[in-house]
C-alpha cells in the first residue's frame, strides 16, 4: 500500500498519483498517516457578576489656566455675494422715476447686464435686477408715449397754422365802406365797452370792464329787477378757436366743423370768432334773490360789422351752446338803427339774412300778450310761470313747417315747441307719425316710452312720451285739425318742472 505524502490517503501499490488529492506519489518509504488533531472539548463559559467598585478620584494638580480660542462655527450655506450691476441697475431705474426717465435707459442696461452676470456667477441681486428692468421699461414706454403725443399735437398746431395761412392771405378785410387793418381788433374790449340788446326778446346784457362782471336783464326797459349777474371771460381769434375745440370738446364741435363754418360764410373769419363765457352766480326775480347753484353759459359766434345807408351796426351773431339756440345782440347805441338797416339788397352778407329771419320770427311770435306763444295757424300756449327766452332749434327743418314757435326756460332748461307741419294730412296721419316717433325713441335708447290716445286743445291726439338717459322727459302730441293740418306740440322737461308739462297740456288752444 502506498500513502500520499500530501494528504495521507491510502493508494494501491504502484499508483503514480494520489487518487484523493492528485499529488504525485513517492515510492520507497511508507508514509504514515498523520494524526488528526484532537478536537477541543467545548465547555460552557462561566460568567461572573462584575463587582462595582467606587471610582477613585485623584485631586488634579493646579495648572495655570490657558485661554482657549473657539473657532467660530461655519454656516451650513456658503456666503453669496450680491452682483454690483444688479444693485446699480435697480438704483438708476428707481431714480429715473423721479427724473422723468433720464436715467431709465442706463438702469435698464445695468439691470440686464447684472442679471446675466449674476446667473453665470451664481451671485445675488437677481430680484433687484428684475425690478430695475420692469421699472425702466415702464418709464421708457411712458416717455415715448408722451413724446409721440406732444409731437402729434405740435404737428396739429403746425397744420392749423399752415391751413389758416393758406386759407387766407388777405392783408385787409373790407365791409361795405370800411377797411380794417391787418392787425386783429381787440374784440374783448370792443364787446365789454358797450351794452347789448337782443333782437328777439329785448333782453339786456351789461358788461363791467373793471371787475369783469355782467348783468343780464330780462328787458332793457327795466334794469331794476329780474336779472342774472356773475363774472365773464371773453376769448377771440385763435384763443377762441382752441377753447371751443379743446376745453369745450364735450359739446361736440370739432376743428374741422368750425373751419367749415368759417369757410361757408364770407363774413366769418377766425379773427372775428368770439366766445363769451358767462358764469352765473346770482338770480334776482321780483326783487328777491333766488337760491340757485352757479352755472355757466357759453355764447359762441362772430363779431360782425357793417355800414349801410350811412348807419353803422355792430352785431354779435351767437349760439347759446348749452341750449343749442341762436341769439343775436346789437350794440345798445345802435339799436334804434336796427330796423332801418335790416332791409338790404346786399345778399352777400349771410348775417343780414339771418337777422332778417330773426325779425320775421319776432313778428310771428309777438302778440298783444307777451305770455302767449304761437299764432292762429299753429295754436297758442300761455306761459304761466318761469323766465322764458326765444329759442330756435338749429336742425335745418324750418321748411317742413308752416308755422313754428319755440321757447327756452332759463330757470329749469325746459324747451317747448308749438308748430304745424306743411301740407295736408288725413285723419290717420297723427297715429302714423306718433308710431314712427315712438320707434325712433326706441332706437335712440330712450326708456319709459309710452304711447296713448289723449286730447289737447279740444282735439283727439296721439301722445308719445319717453325719457332721455340724463332723466329729461320728452312729450309730443300729434293731431290733425279740421283743415287737415298736422300739428306737432312738444315739451322737454325734468321731473322737477312737471308744471311746465301741465302748462302746455292745459293751456294749448287752437281757434
Amino acid at each position: 500500500m502506498a500513502f500520499c505524502t500530501n494528504c495521507g490517503a491510502q493508494n494501491d501499490e504502484g499508483a503514480k498519483f494520489c487518487n484523493s488529492c492528485g499529488s504525485p506519489l513517492q515510492f520507497g518509504q511508507p508514509v504514515q498517516p498523520q494524526a488528526q488533531p484532537a478536537q477541543p472539548e467545548y465547555q460552557q463559559p462561566v460568567y461572573q457578576q462584575p463587582v462595582n467598585q467606587p471610582p477613585v478620584y485623584q485631586q488634579p494638580q493646579a495648572q495655570p489656566v490657558q485661554p482657549v480660542y473657539v473657532q467660530p462655527m461655519a454656516s451650513n450655506e456658503p456666503s453669496v455675494k450680491n452682483n454690483g450691476f444688479c444693485t446699480a441697475g435697480f438704483v438708476l431705474s428707481l431714480i429715473g422715476i423721479f427724473l422723468i426717465g433720464t436715467t431709465s435707459i442706463f438702469g435698464l442696461i445695468f439691470s440686464i447686464v447684472g442679471l446675466i452676470s449674476a446667473n453665470k456667477k451664481n451671485q445675488g441681486g437677481k430680484g433687484k435686477a428684475i425690478a430695475g428692468i420692469v421699472m425702466s421699461c415702464l418709464m421708457i414706454i411712458t416717455v415715448i408715449l408722451v413724446y409721440v403725443f406732444s409731437l402729434s399735437n405740435a404737428f396739429g398746431k403746425y397744420y392749423d397754422l399752415a391751413t389758416d395761412s393758406t386759407r387766407s392771405t388777405k392783408s385787409t378785410r373790407t365791409t361795405t365802406e370800411t377797411t380794417v387793418d391787418d392787425d386783429t381788433p381787440d374784440y374783448e374790449k370792443m364787446i365789454s365797452k358797450y351794452n347789448w340788446i337782443t333782437t328777439g326778446d329785448g333782453s339786456y346784457m351789461v358788461f363791467n370792464r373793471k371787475n369783469k362782471t355782467f348783468t343780464y336783464y330780462l328787458t332793457y326797459l327795466d334794469t331794476s329787477d329780474n336779472y342774472y349777474s356773475g363774472h365773464y371771460t371773453i376769448y377771440y381769434g385763435k384763443d377762441a378757436f382752441n377753447y371751443i375745440t379743446k376745453d369745450l370738446s364735450d359739446l361736440g364741435i370739432t376743428k374741422d366743423e368750425l373751419r367749415q363754418i368759417i369757410r361757408n360764410n364770407d363774413m366769418y373769419e377766425e379773427d372775428n370768432l368770439i366766445l363769451i363765457c358767462c358764469d352765473h352766480e346770482e338770480k334776482i326775480t321780483d326783487g328777491t334773490s333766488q337760491d340757485v347753484d352757479p352755472w355757466t353759459i357759453h355764447y359762441c359766434g362772430f363779431y360782425l360789422q357793417s355800414e349801410q345807408n350811412g348807419k353803422k351796426i355792430d352785431v354779435l351773431d351767437l349760439t347759446n351752446m348749452e341750449a343749442a339756440s341762436y341769439i343775436t345782440f346789437v350794440r345798445e347805441d345802435q339799436y334804434s338803427n336796427y330796423t332801418d338797416i335790416l332791409p338790404t339788397t346786399d345778399t352777400s352778407a349771410t348775417y343780414t339774412t339771418e337777422l332778417t329771419e330773426q325779425t320775421e320770427q319776432t313778428i310771428n311770435t309777438t302778440s298783444a300778450d307777451e305770455n302767449i306763444v304761437g299764432d292762429s295757424l299753429s295754436g297758442t300756449i300761455t306761459l304761466t310761470q318761469g323766465t322764458w327766452d326765444y329759442w330756435h332749434e338749429a336742425d335745418g327743418m324750418d321748411d317742413y313747417y308752416d308755422s313754428r314757435h319755440q321757447r327756452y326756460n332759463r330757470d329749469t332748461q325746459t324747451i317747448l315747441c308749438v308748430s304745424v307741419l306743411a301740407g295736408n294730412y288725413d285723419s290717420g296721419s297723427a297715429k302714423a307719425y306718433a308710431e314712427a316717433y315712438k320707434t325712433g325713441m326706441e332706437s335712440d335708447s330712450f326708456f319709459n316710452i309710452t304711447m296713448e290716445q289723449t286730447r289737447i286743445g279740444g282735439y283727439s291726439a296721439y301722445t308719445v312720451t319717453g325719457q332721455y338717459q340724463d332723466g329729461m322727459y320728452l312729450t309730443i302730441w300729434y293731431f290733425v285739425d279740421n283743415n287737415n293740418r298736422l300739428h306737432y306740440i312738444s315739451v322737454e322737461y325734468f321731473e322737477s318742472d312737471i308744471v311746465s308739462y301741465e302748462m302746455v297740456r292745459d293751456t294749448y288752444r287752437l281757434v
